[in-house]
């Protein structure tokens, strides 16, 4: 599997996300008030999924564990749109999983 960084933008932040419940990304990280991007609103997400699988929801709405978009253990997610990012939710399929998040800004 090829892995292909998008560098349009500029790395500001990283996060590991335990999904359990129902949860979306930090708002502190979508926009920071400390530091380099502070005041800055996050343009574009890269994750990995670690373990386990998620479903997923970009519109705001609760995903269960059969409702939304499914990502399995060992795939990328980019989201390239701030509004997207800032409604993203996701949630255990079965297990917890572990979401590694960085934000570009």
């Amino acid at each position: 599997m090829n892995l292909i960084i998008e560098t349009e933008f500029q790395t500001g932040g990283y996060e590991a996300i335990t999904v359990n419940t129902a949860i979306g990304f930090t708002a502190s990280e979508i926009r920071p008030t400390t530091g380099d991007f502070a005041g800055h609103t996050c343009q574009a997400i890269f994750a990995t999924l670690e373990t386990d699988s998620i479903r997923f929801t970009l519109d705001g709405t609760t995903p269960s564990s059969s409702v939304g978009h499914l990502l399995t253990a060992g795939q990328n997610l980019t989201i390239k749109n701030a509004n997207d990012i800032a409604k993203f939710r996701a949630i255990k399929v079965t297990a917890n999983a572990s979401l590694k998040v960085t934000y570009k800004f």
